[in-house]
């Protein structure tokens, strides 16, 4: 099984560089780049910096919630394995990979469980798409009464956007009721129990099985309710992570001498997380991610090879070099531990 999924991650990986290779012979940014005085370090160093910050921020958000909850988890160590598991789901897509990581992570600390660990990466993840949504709601108020210049996504993709993020938000709130995953539990078939729901149980300590596991949910999720403003703070330290991106590409353009309307780009980057959400084959989208950014500057106006130029510094420090931070991490403080289960 081990040699199987090894594989196929090189396989999809070496795809995904073949698509990024011929991406780069078409688009050539380096035309751009190669221009005396073009590229200015100190303007992606500063982007770089506000990237990494939304990183953190990111993990401090999820952080907040497990301190209300009680668990006896630290910042750096929350941080440690939000990390671990953003490095193990950029090498090897998969669905909601980074929140059964971190619950894995975090299940058997002080004061936690298994029911507390799914709370929080599941409230965690709903707020990501309810920051999501907002902020793809505001830009398009924005761009709709400031913007008189091509519209790089249409309105009938911003629309399916929002709705994507909300609806994936009732969804998730949906596996955090009792009744519900009690629901499902009871019809589903006794292989599936077995081998997803049982999954969650600690036989160690949890004699009553999966129904403890709702128990510890249910409590979670009520513990959650009474802090407002605890909750409040994750929302916005999260909506901070995702405007970096937009950030980053705003101050790449900028360096690069082309001036984009932050909304705008807040609508492109939207367009490039739905594509992300929906990626479980090639690692980090490779080629795929790219090419579609650069397509959106294009749309705008904006020459192939300066399109290509800004689209591949954003992707180096919101991909490339947020890979090697995650790896470093990772390899220093959890791969024995965490990552050899999924990449063995």
């Amino acid at each position: 099984m081990g040699a199987l999924k090894s594989r196929r991650w090189l396989l999809l990986t070496t795809l995904g560089l073949v698509l990024f290779v011929v991406y780069l012979a078409y688009t050539n940014p380096f035309q751009v780049l190669m221009e005396v005085g073009r590229f200015d370090p100190w303007a992606f160093a500063l982007a770089l910096v506000i990237n990494y910050a939304g990183m953190f921020f990111f993990a401090a958000s999820w952080y907040v919630l497990l301190r209300v909850l009680g668990v006896g988890v630290g910042l750096w160590k929350a941080v440690r394995a939000m990390f671990v598991s953003l490095f193990v789901v950029w090498l090897i897509p998969i669905p909601v990979g980074t929140e059964i990581i971190r619950a894995y992570l975090v299940r058997d600390e002080e004061n936690s469980g298994m029911g507390k660990a799914i709370a929080s990466v599941v409230v965690h993840k709903a707020y990501y798409n309810i920051s999501f949504g907002l902020l793809i709601a505001l830009a398009s108020l924005m761009v709709t009464v400031f913007w008189r210049g091509p519209m790089p996504v249409s309105p009938g993709f911003v629309a399916l956007v929002i709705f994507f993020a909300l609806a994936s938000s009732v969804v998730y709130g949906l596996f955090l009721s009792p009744t519900t995953l009690m629901a499902v539990y009871g019809r589903s078939p006794e292989w599936f129990k077995r081998n997803l729901f049982d999954r969650l149980v600690d036989t160690s300590r949890d004699e009553e099985g999966f129904p403890s596991v709702v128990g510890g949910i249910e409590s979670a999720v009520e513990t959650l309710k009474g802090k407002p403003l605890q909750n409040l703070l994750s929302i916005l330290m999260v909506a901070f992570h995702w405007s970096t991106g937009s950030v980053t590409a705003y101050i790449i353009a900028l360096s690069l001498g082309w001036r984009i309307d932050f909304w705008v780009i807040v609508l492109i980057y939207a367009l490039i997380e739905f594509i992300q959400q929906l990626n479980v084959f090639i690692p980090g989208g490779l080629g795929v991610i790219d090419a579609s950014l650069t397509g959106a500057f294009v749309v705008l106006g904006v020459p192939l090879s300066m399109a290509s130029a800004i689209s591949l510094l954003t992707r180096l420090a919101t991909y490339w070099l947020e890979l090697v931070l995650a790896a470093a991490v990772s390899f220093i403080y959890g791969y024995q531990e965490a990552l050899g289960e999924y990449l063995g």
